[in-house]
């Protein structure tokens, strides 16, 4: 059976076996995640692979996952297998090989038509992924710039509550200053005041 090279000399440090997803899987093996997603479609029982623990139903693979996947792309890639030829050498062990007939340019056609009609599918699901992201994004930089703007508001506020607090703490301070005054020099005046308007000056 063939033997394919580890991720792991390629990926010096990795934890290959925490598991990633497939854009992760993607990366490690050089191909788009469109395509590791046609891989798993068409050979899903030869693939090692597990559901996430976080409730979102997505598919993570570990070690075995991506030794297989590095396997599917040295016969598809570098011997130009089909995925039936894979699925037929996976299904009996890797001990035969069982080569296709030749296809009419027909049936070459509708292959590639189905190739692209499934990319399209895989396509419009990353797009409604990002609209959804966007969304997402678009609702907390509104509800950030709401909290700004009340902070701002309420920074405000404060500033006229301090200026009226310094405003009438100067006034309670002028009146206490008027009142300890010297009391002698407040009788006078309010002795000369009296006489004053007694005899009309």
């Amino acid at each position: 059976m063939y033997k394919s090279e580890k991720p792991s000399d390629e990926k010096q440090g990795e934890d290959l076996d925490k598991g990633f997803t497939v854009k992760e899987v993607a990366s490690f093996i050089d191909e788009t995640p469109n395509v590791i997603r046609n891989w798993f479609k068409e050979l899903r029982q030869y693939i090692p692979h597990e559901k996430s623990d976080k409730g979102n139903g997505y598919n993570i693979y570990k070690r075995e996952g991506i030794d297989r996947f590095k396997e599917i792309q040295a016969l598809h890639r570098e011997q130009n297998w089909s995925m039936k030829q894979i699925e037929h050498y996976f299904a009996t062990g890797g001990e035969s090989f069982k080569p296709e007939p030749e296809k009419k340019a027909g049936e070459m056609i509708a292959e590639e038509l189905k190739a692209m009609r499934e990319e399209l599918v895989a396509l419009r699901e990353e797009n409604k992924e990002i609209k959804i992201h966007l969304e997402n994004q678009e609702n907390f930089n509104k509800a950030l710039v709401e909290q700004l703007q009340k902070f701002e508001r309420g920074s405000v506020e404060r500033d006229d509550q301090l200026t009226k607090a310094i405003k009438e703490a100067k006034e309670q301070k002028k009146l206490i200053a008027v009142s300890n005054e010297d009391p002698d020099t407040n009788l006078d005046k309010h002795k000369k005041g009296f006489f004053a308007r007694l005899i009309g000056k």
